[in-house]
């Protein structure tokens, strides 16, 4: 099916002028005609209504003498009216009005007068009934009923049909033909106009003109293309003229691009061994602070050994003389047990140290998935991150379901955490100052959320937009890369798979709110 914005200009001109026309006569006709058969019909009411009335006062004499077939007589001359079917008298009397004399033309019709005639006039599909009052002075004494068909009030109206029928189909080939000759004046310096496009649009020859037609809209059409061909005719001699300097330019600009990759590369490579030497460089904090931490049970194991080994020999020497009291052994029994409580216990401290180094040492340097409890996790990190906050006066408080377990990557999750406590450490407190650190895991159907937040001095919203960039630092003159948000925002958004976003004002601490999947597909 043709749509109707593929029609030629030409048909839809003829289309819109026809049809508009044809709308318009036929509406006009078919208001003319209910008008004319409502007014032939209500002619055909007040000529038999008028009939009536002089029937009425002929039939007075007769209703009043009782004289019935002088009635009938009457309303036998009504046969002059050929098309009026059939008339009635009724006579008042006590019981109401009754039959009184009649005439149907059709002597073998179906017609029938009514026993009580209506009350007042009305129309059939094929006939028209008038009911008039006989008056005697101001006396009701009867009624009378014509009854008239409508032939001829159908048969009129389908002639009227029938002419204005063949006016409306006259007038609508007239203005089919005069709008035939008459869209020529448009379409015709249209179609001119599209051919001159496509003369230019094939051969590319923007020298070509359209020839003017007029001054009217179409004309100024014409026009309006004619100057566009020939701006666009000036901008491809200069455009040919400036091509040779282009592509002179475009060597130059490949040239220089090449070296942009190459500076962007060695940049890129810059950047990774950075990061990566931050990482290092804060696994190696990590195995200072937890060496350090080893060495406070160790040296009291050691020193509790020494002390057992003492006591061991005294005693022993005390036996080879015979020496050896009942006291004695019981004090040398005492002291084994202090003694051996205390290795057994800095020893397992010391075991329990190891373990967590260990695990956050292997997960810092590696990138595998695995199911692990978040909380203890966290737990262990903190741990290995004590001897940093052993020497500031900051309280951590951590809020997560011991029994959270989530399908992730551990070592960015320590690396996280690291970075965001060293962040505040560094640049939320000063030194010695109180303040508080609060991590808290809300746990949702198919996320996790971390909650990280801190009392300190906050950042400005200056800060607070270049905060994940690299190398961007506030102290980089006191020791700060300014790769740790950055590393933050890398892992989160690239190995976890989530978004990070932070917020932070002066005075009022800052926050950090991280979003990632509980269950991390490989």
């Amino acid at each position: 099916m043709t749509r109707s914005a593929d029609v030629p200009i030409r048909l839809k001109l003829l289309a819109a002028i026809v049809g508009t026309t044809s709308v318009c006569l036929f509406i006009t006709a078919f208001v003319f005609l209910i008008y004319n058969w409502f007014n032939v019909r209500e002619t055909l009411n007040n000529n038999l209504s008028a009939v009536a009335e002089v029937f009425t006062l002929n039939t007075t004499a007769a209703l009043s003498f009782n004289d019935a077939p002088a009635a009938t007589e009457i309303l036998s001359s009504l046969r002059a009216k050929h098309d009026v079917l059939q008339a009635c008298v009724y006579k008042s009397e006590a019981t109401g009005e009754h039959l009184f004399a009649s005439y149907n033309r059709d002597a073998g019709s179906a017609l029938q007068c009514l026993e009580i005639p209506p009350e007042h006039n009305f129309y059939t599909h094929n006939h028209l009934v008038v009911v008039s009052a006989v008056m005697l002075g101001s006396e009701r004494i009867g009624s009378l009923y014509i009854e008239r068909g409508l032939g001829d009030l159908w048969e009129s109206t389908r002639l009227d049909s029938m002419v204005v029928g063949l006016m409306v189909l006259a007038s609508i080939a007239i203005a089919s033909i005069l709008s035939l000759f008459l869209q020529r004046l448009i379409s015709n310096p249209i179609l001119a106009l599209l051919q001159t496009t496509k003369e230019v649009s094939v051969a590319g020859d923007y020298s070509l003109r359209a020839l003017p037609t007029g001054n009217d809209e179409i004309g100024e059409l014409i026009l309006g293309f004619n100057n566009m061909l020939a701006q666009i005719e000036s901008r491809d001699l200069t455009l040919e003229a400036t091509r040779g300097e282009l592509e002179i330019r475009i060597e130059q600009a490949d040239k220089a691009n090449a070296e942009l990759e190459q500076a962007l590369r060695r940049l890129k490579e810059t950047q990774e061994q950075l990061v990566n030497n931050e990482k290092m460089a804060s696994l190696g904090g990590l195995v200072a602070g937890v060496a350090h931490e080893i060495n406070t049970p160790v040296g009291v194991g050691v020193t509790a050994a020494s002390t057992l080994r003492e006591d061991t020999k005294a005693t022993t020497d005390l036996y080879q003389t015979g020496e050896l009291t009942n006291s004695a052994l019981k004090r040398y029994f005492s002291t084994c047990m202090q003694a051996t409580e205390i290795i057994l216990g800095n020893l397992q401290r010391a075991a329990d140290l190891i373990h967590s180094f260990k695990q956050v040492a292997v997960d810092q340097t590696s990138s595998e998935y695995r199911m692990f409890e978040l909380k203890r996790y966290i737990d262990e990190t903190m741990l290995s991150l004590k001897p940093q906050l052993r020497s500031t006066d900051l309280v951590v408080e951590i809020e997560c379901d011991p029994n959270l377990a989530i399908n992730s990557v551990p070592g960015a999750m320590s690396q996280i955490i690291t970075n965001l406590v060293m962040n505040s450490v560094q640049h939320g407190f000063d030194e010695g100052e109180r303040g508080h650190l609060r991590i808290a895991v809300e746990e949702q159907p198919e996320q996790i959320r971390i909650h990280y937040s801190d009392d300190g001095k906050g950042m400005p919203p200056e800060v607070v937009k270049k905060i994940f960039e690299p190398f961007f630092t506030t102290r980089r003159g006191s020791g700060g890369s300014g790769l740790g948000m950055h590393i933050v925002y890398n892992l989160v958004t690239q190995q976890l798979k989530g978004s990070v976003k932070v917020s932070s004002e002066l005075g009022k601490g800052s926050a950090v709110e991280i979003s990632f999947p509980k269950k991390l597909l490989e």
